[in-house]
């Protein structure tokens, strides 16, 4: 499933740096200020993402500097701003986490599993994040332009994705975050904020396109049996609920906080 939130300056940021200690900007909170969780630790090393990253010679493991200065809209190899119109101003939103969760059951397969099915869950989990980010790069890479508000194409999203395996919990939760800037190349060349509407738009589509090519790939690896399909999301068939319940943790944290405050619903 994909989840989506807006990354902003001084405001969401606290969903990502809750392990950071003292003021940091929002891109110390992605980049340092919570390193331990995107950049650092057992967790597999970031990698750039997106069909614009060619324009900007990105490739391969992100670095904390390069990610400081494209969030920042500068260049991530010199640090120089980036090319933006005259009258341009930078926009309120920085970026959009894109967060691809496999299915619960998948996770506690990965955490359960041998190497081989261990292996076949992050196999999958790539292949369905690169065939949904494709998508998300086709139908949602657009800029506005031009007094009418003119809608285009971008040159591609720049996305720096980051695979975790747990939970803040410590349960296994296999999820990729997908850190994508706020900002492609027009026709011009120069650096434009995405129209973020369409990511918005297409997210939902995005996200079942990552369910289905994840159910496929893992399918074809192991053999594995699905259970029904509901609003495009299924989960291995076999387990039951005290084996759910067992390894959902962090969710079982969120109830009782809410329940500590009155709090229902999603």
């Amino acid at each position: 499933m994909l989840s989506l939130a807006t990354l902003k300056g001084g405001t969401s940021a606290a969903y990502w740096l809750e392990q950071a200690k003292g003021r940091v900007t929002h891109t110390e909170s992605v980049s340092s200020g919570v390193e331990d969780y995107y950049l650092a630790g057992p967790e597999a090393v970031g990698q750039w993402t997106g069909e614009g990253i060619g324009g900007l010679e990105l490739g391969g493991e992100v670095t904390e500097e390069a990610l400081t200065r494209l969030l920042d809209r500068q260049d991530p190899r010199t640090g120089e701003p980036l090319p933006r119109p005259a009258r341009g101003r930078p926009p309120e939103v920085d970026g959009f986490d894109l967060m691809f969760s496999v299915p619960k059951l998948s996770s506690i397969l990965f955490g359960l599993g041998d190497a081989r099915a261990q292996g076949a869950v992050l196999r999958a989990q790539r292949a369905a994040v690169a065939e949904a980010m494709r998508y998300l790069d086709r139908e949602a890479c657009v800029v506005r332009v031009g007094s009418a508000r003119e809608i285009q194409r971008g040159g591609g999203l720049v996305g720096a994705a980051f695979e975790h395996r747990t939970s803040r919990a410590g349960d296994p939760q296999v999820h990729t975050h997908v850190l994508v800037a706020n900002g492609t190349t027009r026709a011009d060349g120069k650096w434009v904020a995405l129209d973020g509407r369409a990511i918005f738009h297409h997210a939902r589509t995005a996200g079942h396109i990552h369910e289905a090519a994840f159910r496929r790939e893992l399918t074809l690896e192991v053999g594995v049996r699905w259970g029904r399909v509901h609003n495009g999301i299924a989960d291995i068939d076999g387990f039951n609920a005290e084996q759910l319940g067992a390894f959902s943790t962090r969710s079982t944290e969120i109830d009782d906080y809410m329940g500590e405050h009155g709090w229902s619903g999603a």
